[in-house]
């Protein structure tokens, strides 16, 4: 379990990630990436990027937390517009076919949920590149194409 606070600073620790050039993998429909990252305290983290080949809409970009025992928490997943969204908690309206970010929040953790169930519509992006350069920019991810002369991002997206 986690609170807030600390969600917040393991979101907001800077991270390198160790492997830019790691492969990409076809599975099930669907291109995708995983690197790993690091930061300078030791907390161990994974950066993920998922494309699906047939529909452009439907793609995931996130940031686990790597636990000691190698279990992994997600803090942040920012996802396509492909499908609709309710939090269930607070009971809100569904993002229908929207972009949307997914937070770990304590209070989901706590209900039994998936920690990052939470999500709010962002229109940030549009397309995968455009969320994994905002997930680069909001949970402080160095190494993949976070400046334009950094092109260890490869042509994933």
């Amino acid at each position: 379990m986690l609170s807030d606070d600390e969600i917040d600073h393991l979101i907001k620790l800077e991270k390198q990630v160790t492997n830019p050039k790691a492969r990409r993998l076809s599975k099930r429909g669907s291109e995708q990436v995983n690197y790993e990252a690091a930061a300078p305290s030791g907390e161990r983290f994974r950066v993920y990027i998922r494309q699906n080949l047939r529909l452009t809409e439907n793609f995931s970009c996130g940031l686990l937390w790597v636990l000691p025992s190698g279990d992994t928490i997600t803090l942040a997943r920012y996802n396509g517009c492909d499908h609709a969204h309710v939090n269930p908690i607070e009971g809100t309206s569904p993002l229908s076919m929207v972009c949307h970010i997914h937070r770990a929040t304590e209070k989901y953790m706590r209900a039994g949920r998936k920690a990052e169930h939470y999500a709010e519509a962002t229109s940030r992006y549009k397309d995968c590149a455009g969320a994994l350069q905002a997930l680069v920019i909001d949970c402080n991810i160095r190494g993949l194409g976070d400046n334009p002369e950094d092109d260890s991002q490869g042509s994933l997206l």
